[in-house]
């Protein structure tokens, strides 16, 4: 077996050479003192407590660091001071330009700190560098004269050596004006002295000519007043916007105006917003040389003119100034502001102001735009061009899309309508055409075709949330839409008229595939409603019940006296029919019931057409089953007696054959029925020993058993003797 190869070996014994020196170097006290900054720190002075500057297993040395050098982490990661310019690599590695471990005298910001981050003479220090410029007489000051801890070991507890200075000049010096002046220090003073002072140019904000020659500082920086000279902004008061001609003088102008034609001059808007110099704004039309702002006037050019909203395009390009300005009116009254859009400020409203004010809302739950949406605002934000051209009023441009969001869109029939047909004249709008508040509901125009057969329904079942149209146009829209009234169906769906919901006669079995004109005949021509439609009083009087329309083929034989009128609710023919089929009898049928003959036994089992015999065809009044023969038995059977029980009445079959499983089955009572009773001996004898088959005369008839007419001596069956035979021959 092979030992463990040299490289193992190697990596081991120095996997364990390094842990040995880890676990030695955690034993060893630190290197050297602390400086005076960190050797008073609580903490940090103990042999044990290298990680609180140099970092343990989760922390590096410049987090550690810039716990408690905050400010410094601040600079760094917003670019500020000296360590805010430094390159990452450079300003993270803190132990490379501070040094530590060398004592409490030993300064850890020395000439090699400033050296390392670029600067090899900290006395020759390019404030620039960290955004201070710094010349003139400040250039002569030692470093601790503005950073009083320069040179400090250690730098007092809380404070800071080089940072923490601010630029403006009242942080170092006394403010002689005592606050009167809002100006910047050196908008009057350089870093050199302050007995110099310098100011600008005044052409630089405005030349002083025209109307503006003459004038004292004081007439327009009157002291204590907004434009005095302490009331200026410091650097701010170099900039032209605050010498604008709004800043003194009033400006009759509207803002658009002012914002337009400062575009069509190509001055930016922000800069407008602001204010700008005369010779870039006013100037236009305005020289600063003139003496009034009338003087020489000349003509708007039209690229001016579209600045004031009122572009001169056609048709209003032909028009002299003076056809829309009056020379005589005052500057307001002349020129009004008036854009090409409000086209009431010139022309007559020929529609008696309906429109004044109205802003159109949505219409309903339902619509997918409202008018408002559709021309981008309430009529008097569009004015005439929500339903005109700019060029011309006539014709109108307002179009079956822009109805679709009145409260009357134009679908079906309706967009055949002409607009007069809704919008006739309106009295009280002095004869205009009257647009808004026309009615939209069906009956304001529309007569009511079914004479109010629906009233009592529609007060008890009102158009609910799920039927938009109805709410809004009435309830015709319940079932018809703007195609023609001739189809009608629940709106919004495919299902047919509910004619049980509405009628109150539900269409079930045959009458659910009859056409509908089979009851409601079509007119050829309308009536006063224009209906074509016919109504089933028109064709069968008043409804009562199934007789209304179809023959009773009963003949009225099941609406005798005793006979119920209505079984479990159900009246007339639907006592025992339904709507399927008149053969449908899914109640069943109580013949004995309506008929006074009980099917039993026999008869139960029979079939109806054995009785009923089915024609092949309907008779006059649509019967399909003939009538039965009769209620006697003879009626469908035949007698196999003869005609020995016809006379003197005839008899009923019931009488012997009480049974209607079999004839052979008798209840003849003897005694009561007959002229025989049956003592003890005549019941022991077998009916044919007296009632025995007799021969027929006519051919191929079969023998008749005799039961009447029968002798009821007893010779007549038992004879007699010689003797007794003479003397009844006598007798005769």
């Amino acid at each position: 077996m092979k030992g463990p190869s040299p490289k193992t070996l190697i990596a081991v014994l120095s996997f364990a050479a390094v842990i040995s020196a880890a676990v030695v170097d955690f034993g060893k006290t630190a290197p050297g003192e602390l400086t005076a900054a960190h050797g008073r720190i609580e903490g940090l002075a103990g042999d044990k407590s290298c990680s609180e500057c140099h970092g343990g297993w989760t922390s590096s040395m410049t987090s550690s660091c810039l716990v408690c050098h905050e400010l410094i982490e601040v600079h760094m990661e917003n670019d500020l001071g000296l360590h805010g310019m430094l390159d990452a690599t450079v300003a993270e590695n803190c132990a490379a330009c501070h040094s530590e471990h060398h004592g409490a005298s030993f300064m850890a910001v020395n000439d090699l700190s400033f050296a390392r981050a670029g600067v090899q003479d900290p006395e020759q220090f390019e404030h620039r560098l960290v955004g201070f410029l710094m010349e003139g007489a400040h250039m002569e000051l030692d470093c601790s004269q503005c950073h009083e801890h320069a040179e400090a070991q250690p730098v007092p507890e809380g404070a800071h050596r080089f940072l923490g200075l601010r630029q403006a000049c009242v942080s170092c010096h006394e403010d002689v004006h005592e606050g009167r002046y809002q100006t910047s220090c050196v908008d009057c003073h350089d870093q050199h002295t302050f007995e110099a002072q310098r100011f600008v140019d005044h052409s630089t904000f405005l030349e002083l000519e025209g109307g503006h020659a003459g004038l004292s500082c004081a007439e327009c920086h009157a002291e204590g007043s907004t434009h005095s000279i302490a009331a200026l902004r410091g650097p701010e008061s170099a900039r032209p916007e605050h010498r604008s001609c709004a800043v003194c003088h009033d400006v009759p102008h509207s803002e658009s105006f002012v914002l337009n034609a400062a575009a069509t001059s190509g001055v930016a808007r922000a800069a407008t917003l602001r204010g700008v110099p005369a010779n870039q704004l006013c100037a236009n039309c305005h020289a600063s040389e003139h003496l009034s702002f009338a003087e020489d006037a000349e003509a708007l050019s039209p690229a001016l003119h579209a600045a004031s909203g009122f572009p001169l395009a056609a048709p209003h390009d032909v028009q002299d100034c003076a056809q829309c300005h009056e020379p005589a009116l005052a500057y307001g009254e002349r020129y009004p502001g008036r854009d090409a859009d409000t086209c009431a400020a010139c022309h007559d409203d020929v529609h008696g102001g309906q429109f004044q004010g109205l802003a159109f809302a949505p219409v309903s739950a339902d619509s997918t735009q409202s008018l408002v949406a559709f021309l981008g605002g309430s009529v008097d934000e569009q004015g005439c061009l929500a339903c005109h051209a700019r060029t011309h009023f006539e014709p109108h441009t307002f179009g079956v899309e822009a109805h679709a969001s009145t409260d009357l869109p134009l679908t079906g029939a309706h967009l055949e309508s002409e607009c007069a047909a809704c919008h006739g004249p309106a009295e009280e709008l002095g004869g205009a055409a009257r647009f808004h508040g026309v009615a939209h509901r069906c009956e304001a125009c529309h007569a009511d075709a079914h004479r109010g057969f629906f009233d009592e329904v529609l007060a008890a079942e009102p158009a609910g949330p799920d039927e938009p149209l109805a709410l809004k146009h009435g309830d015709c829209a319940r079932c018809h839409d703007t195609n023609s009234f001739g189809t009608a169906h629940r709106i919004g769906t495919d299902a047919e008229f509910d004619h049980e919901r509405w009628t109150g006669y539900a269409l079930t079995g045959a009458h659910g595939v009859a056409e509908c004109t089979s009851c409601h005949t079509p007119r050829e021509n309308p009536d006063e409603t224009g209906r074509l439609f016919g109504a089933v009083a028109d064709l069968y009087g008043e409804v009562k019940g199934c007789a209304s329309c179809h023959d009773d083929v009963h003949e009225g034989q099941f609406d005798r006296r005793r006979l119920p009128a209505s079984i479990d609710g159900r009246s007339d023919c639907a006592r025992c029919h339904t709507t399927a089929s008149f053969r449908d009898q899914p109640h069943g049928f109580d013949h004995g019931r309506w008929t006074g003959w009980p099917l039993a036994d026999a008869h139960a089992a029979t079939e109806c057409s054995s009785c009923h015999e089915p024609m092949r065809r309907p008779d006059e009044i649509g019967r399909t089953w003939r009538r039965a023969a009769g209620t006697g038995c003879a009626s469908c059977h035949e007698s196999p007696h003869g005609d020995q029980f016809e006379a003197p009445r005839p008899k009923d079959c019931v009488k012997c054959h009480e049974s209607a499983l079999a004839f052979s089955v008798l209840s003849f009572d003897h005694d009561l029925e007959s002229r025989f009773p049956l003592d003890e001996a005549h019941e022991a004898v077998a009916c044919a020993d007296c009632h025995k088959p007799e021969p027929q005369t006519a051919p191929n008839q079969p023998d008749l058993v005799r039961y009447r007419p029968l002798s009821t001596e007893c010779v007549d069956c038992h004879g007699v003797h010689e003797k007794a035979l003479r003397r009844r021959k006598q007798k005769r």
